[in-house]
């Protein structure tokens, strides 16, 4: 089975690649849903799960600041955030 994970710095010539390099030299994931969260957390001061639970189940904070930091993080004006 051919391997499919390319590093981005390969080893010059007659250096050896360790598995800690290999690894470090991996390519960074991105996971832009948990990352939205995570910036919502970042910038509310909430929990993880409440930003999940505002997101994922339209659940609507109660603090107005938090409101206004979701309409400027997406975008949507926040009268559009939650459905009616």
């Amino acid at each position: 089975m051919e391997n499919r994970l390319k590093t981005s710095n390969l080893p010059h010539e007659g250096q050896t690649m360790t598995l800690k390099g290999y690894y470090k030299n991996l390519p960074e994931s991105t996971h832009p849903k948990t990352e939205f969260i995570n910036e919502i957390t970042r910038r509310t001061g909430v929990s993880f799960t409440a930003a999940r639970n505002w997101v994922v189940y339209g659940m609507k904070p109660n603090n107005p600041e938090h409101i206004s930091v979701l309409s400027e993080i997406t975008g949507i004006p926040p009268e559009d955030l939650w459905s009616k």
